[in-house]
């Protein structure tokens, strides 16, 4: 063997190593980056919403009392998602407004006075436990619920986050669109944050009914946002409350309950 033969070799030699030790710190560096999300799944609850609708009306009789009484609508139900949240000192539970109140949301400015609306919050945890919710705060502009309810098991619950979202970084959404959920499993779903419009942010992750309310979490695993809207023609978007919306309107919530009031629609 020649010497140019014999120094060929140990450079192909070479090639092939540091080749391979590229390979192996670029996995590396995938895998670290990998575990920097932990999915707060164990505190996502798919949400049922019976809604009872009951108009107040009266019929006017001539040299007779007005006769005054509620008709009712009918019960109807909502699907949706939310997560058990922690926000300074208050735990409760959190999603969108349409799914506490149901179709009355649409509706509820137009309700004639008096009306009644009357929601059953049924939560269908993860973990697999039934709990019982009580609407505590609907905000109707930005379309947010607070639930009374209290996760039987879970201690560490998602915060919400203290800084807004940045332009093209990439965020996830825990939720169940069209009710795809089981004792156990949720979809946990991507998408980069691209910016903001009227009253909404935009995430390119997809959505569909029965994700409305599940939270939107950063790398930090943190809350930034809802799941509230997507597009018919394209529901590889989702639009949430903003950030800074979002913490506006818990610190209403939380002067409320400091007032005492236990229930409040506005």
């Amino acid at each position: 063997m020649d010497v140019d033969e014999r120094d060929s070799k140990i450079l192909k030699l070479l090639i092939k190593t540091l080749t391979l030790s590229i390979a192996m710190i670029f996995l590396s560096s995938c895998a670290v980056k990998a575990k920097q999300i932990k999915p707060h799944s164990k505190s996502f609850a798919l949400v049922k919403t019976i809604v009872e609708v009951k108009i107040f009306s009266c019929e006017k009789k001539e040299k007779k009392e007005n006769k005054c009484e509620f008709k009712s609508l009918g019960k109807k139900a909502a699907l949706g998602s939310g997560t058990f949240f922690h926000y300074k000192s208050s735990q409760a539970f959190l999603t969108a407004g349409h799914v506490c109140l149901g179709p009355a949301f649409e509706i509820w400015k137009d309700l004639p006075a008096g009306s009644k609306v009357i929601p059953e919050i049924h939560l269908e945890s993860f973990s697999g436990h039934h709990i019982k919710g009580k609407i505590s705060y609907v905000n109707l502009k930005y379309d947010l619920c607070v639930v009374e309810a209290k996760h039987p098991t879970i201690k560490r619950l998602p915060k919400i986050s203290q800084f807004n979202s940045r332009m093209h970084k990439e965020y996830y959404s825990i939720a169940a669109p069209a009710s795809i959920f089981h004792t156990g499993m949720v979809p946990v779903l991507k998408g980069l944050y691209v910016g903001d419009s009227n009253i909404f942010s935009f995430y390119t992750m997809p959505a569909a009914p029965g994700a409305s309310g599940g939270a939107i979490y950063n790398r930090k695993d943190e809350i930034v946002g809802i799941v509230q809207r997507t597009h018919s023609a394209f529901t590889h978007i989702t639009l949430s409350i903003k950030h800074k919306d979002l913490n506006q309107i818990l610190d209403r919530y939380i002067e409320l309950k400091k007032q005492g009031v236990d229930s409040i629609i506005e």
